[in-house]
C-alpha cells in the first residue's frame, strides 16, 4: 500500500510523456498537413493565374498567351492576384508573408521558341489542306527561274554579233534584213512593246493587276511600335521594266534561287500563316487591321497598298525568269522579236541580238503581269509555260480582260500558294511579323485589354513565403501551358 503513490506518479509520468508525443505527432502532421495545403494553395493560384490566358488570341490563333501586364495593370497585379487566392483558400490561420513573380518566359524569347512550340502542336493537324508538300514538291521539279545553258546560249548570240565597227547606214535605203534572213519595210513604223510597259509601270502596275471590287482597310500601321520594330527583311527588289540593261536583265531572272533549302520550323509555320490569316483571295475575318494580311507577312509595309505592291513586285521578280525561260526556246515567237528589234536597230544593226533578248524579256514581264492578273482573280496557273498555255502577245497589256477565260491548270499555282512561296524567302521575319498582326487585330477586337505581344508569356514561376503558427514554409512554383 506504501507504493500506491510512487505508482500514480509513475503512470503520470508515462501518461504525459505519451500525452507529449501524441501533441507533438498531432503538431507534425498539422504542420505537414499545412505544408501541403500551402503547396497545393500555390499551384491553384498558379493555375488560377494560368485560366486568364488571353481569351482573344486563343478563339483566333490558336495561342495561349498570358498577359504578365494585366490588361495595363501592371505586373504587380499578378503577384496581388496569387496573394489574394491564397489567403482565400489557406483562411486566417496562415500569413501569406510574400509573393515574387521570377523566371516569365515570354512568346517571344528564345527566338520565339515558345511560338513554334505552340505552332507544331496546332498544325499538324491542319496543315495538309494548305497543300504545302504540293507547293514544294512541284517547285523541286525546277528550282531556278532559268537554266545557265539558256543563259550561255542567250550571251553566244550576242557575242557572235558583237564588232567594232561602226554602223553603215545611208538613210535612203527601204529596206533591211533582219537576222533570220527576212525584210522589213521601213515605211510601217514599229511599235516598241517597251514603251507600252512603260506607260502602265509609271500608272502603277499593281493598279492594272488588282480587282475593281477588292476593299483594303485604309488603315495605316506605326510600324515602330509592333514586335518587328519594322525589320525591313529582305526584297526581291524590282524587275528592271525600262529592258535597256542586257546585263541587269539576267540578274533579274533568278531571284527565288535558293527556295528549297530546308525549311524545318518555317514549313509549319508557313501553313499555319495561310489557315489563321487572310489575303487578297482569302478573306477570314472583317475585324481585321489589314485586310491583306499574309501579304504583310512577305512585305511588312505599313498599309495595305503598299504590301499589295510589294507582292505584285516579288510575283512578277519570279514569273520573269520563268517565263523567258520558255519564250527564247520558242522559235515563233522570237523571230516576231527579231523582226521587232531589227527595225528598232537599223542606224546599228549589230545591237540587233541584245534588243531582241530584252524585247524578250519585256514579252516575259508582260506575261508575267497576266499571271498575276489571273491569280488575283481566282485563277491557277502553270508554274512554266509552253506553246499551250501562253496567253499573251505584245499588245495584251491594253486587253487583259480578254484573258479570264482561260481554263485553270489545275496542277498549277494560285495566289495564295504563291503567297506561300513568298515567305519561304521572307522566312526570317515571318514570327515578328505574325506577332505583329496578332497584336494590331487584338487591339481593334479587344481594345480594353491594351494588349502587347512583349507582355505575353506562357509560363511563370514564383517564391511564395508562408506562416503558418510559426511554421515559415517557402515554396517555389513553376506554372506554364
Amino acid at each position: 500500500m506504501r507504493n500506491k503513490g510512487y505508482i500514480t506518479v509513475f503512470l503520470s509520468l508515462v501518461l504525459v510523456a505519451m500525452l507529449v508525443v501524441i501533441y507533438a505527432v498531432i503538431d507534425i502532421s498539422d504542420r505537414s498537413n499545412a505544408k501541403t495545403k500551402s503547396y497545393a494553395a500555390v499551384s491553384s493560384a498558379c493555375s488560377g493565374e494560368l485560366a486568364a490566358y488571353n481569351r482573344t488570341v486563343y478563339d483566333r490563333y490558336h495561342i495561349l498567351l498570358l498577359d504578365k501586364n494585366m490588361s495595363g495593370h501592371g505586373e504587380g497585379c499578378m503577384e496581388q492576384n496569387i496573394k489574394n487566392s491564397l489567403e482565400y483558400d489557406l483562411g486566417d490561420e496562415y500569413s501569406v508573408d510574400s509573393v515574387e513573380i521570377s523566371g516569365m518566359v515570354g512568346i517571344m524569347d528564345d527566338d520565339f521558341s515558345e511560338f513554334k512550340t505552340q505552332i507544331r502542336d496546332y498544325i499538324p493537324y491542319e496543315a495538309a489542306e494548305f497543300g504545302l508538300d504540293k507547293l514544294m514538291n512541284g517547285m523541286k521539279e525546277k528550282e531556278e527561274s532559268i537554266d545557265k545553258d539558256t543563259v550561255d546560249a542567250m550571251d553566244d548570240d550576242v557575242d557572235s554579233h558583237k564588232t567594232d565597227k561602226p554602223a553603215s547606214v545611208d538613210g535612203s535605203t527601204s529596206e533591211e534584213t533582219t537576222s533570220d534572213g527576212s525584210t522589213l519595210d521601213e515605211s510601217e513604223p514599229v511599235k516598241d512593246p517597251r514603251e507600252t510597259v512603260k506607260t502602265y509601270v509609271d500608272a502603277g502596275i499593281e493598279q492594272l493587276i488588282i480587282p475593281s471590287d477588292v476593299e483594303m482597310s485604309g488603315r495605316t500601321a506605326e510600324l515602330s511600335e509592333l514586335p518587328s520594330e519594322g525589320k525591313p527583311g529582305i526584297f526581291l527588289g524590282n524587275v528592271n521594266t525600262d529592258f535597256d540593261d542586257y546585263n541587269q536583265l539576267k540578274l533579274d531572272l533568278s531571284p527565288e534561287k535558293g527556295l528549297l533549302t530546308d525549311l524545318g520550323d518555317d514549313a509549319m509555320a508557313i501553313a499555319y500563316a495561310a489557315d489563321n490569316f487572310s489575303c487578297l483571295t482569302d478573306k477570314k475575318y472583317d475585324d481585321t487591321f489589314f485586310n491583306f494580311e499574309m501579304e504583310y507577312l512577305i512585305a511588312g509595309k505599313d498599309t495595305d497598298g503598299g504590301n499589295f505592291k510589294t507582292v505584285i513586285d516579288e510575283i512578277l521578280a519570279i514569273r520573269l525568269g520563268v517565263n523567258l525561260a520558255f519564250l527564247v526556246t520558242d522559235s515563233a515567237k522570237m523571230a516576231e522579236l527579231d523582226g521587232i528589234a531589227a527595225a528598232l536597230c537599223i542606224e546599228f544593226p549589230p545591237a540587233q541580238p541584245v534588243v531582241k533578248y530584252l524585247l524578250a524579256g519585256c514579252w516575259a514581264y508582260i506575261e508575267s503581269v497576266a499571271d498575276c492578273y489571273l491569280i488575283v482573280r481566282g485563277h491557277k496557273i502553270p508554274y512554266t509555260k509552253d506553246t499551250t498555255n501562253w496567253v499573251t502577245d505584245l499588245e495584251s497589256l491594253g486587253h487583259l480582260d480578254d484573258l479570264t477565260q482561260v481554263s485553270d491548270d489545275e496542277t498549277g499555282l494560285g495566289y495564295k500558294e504563291y503567297l506561300m512561296l513568298l515567305l519561304m524567302l521572307h522566312r526570317d521575319t515571318i514570327y515578328y511579323r505574325m506577332s505583329d498582326l496578332i497584336e494590331l487585330n487584338v487591339g481593334i477586337q479587344a481594345p480594353e485589354l491594351k494588349f502587347k505581344m512583349k507582355n505575353a508569356i506562357t509560363a511563370f514561376g514564383v517564391n511564395v513565403d508562408i506562416d503558418y503558427k510559426g511554421s515559415r514554409f517557402h515554396i517555389n512554383e513553376e506554372a506554364g501551358y
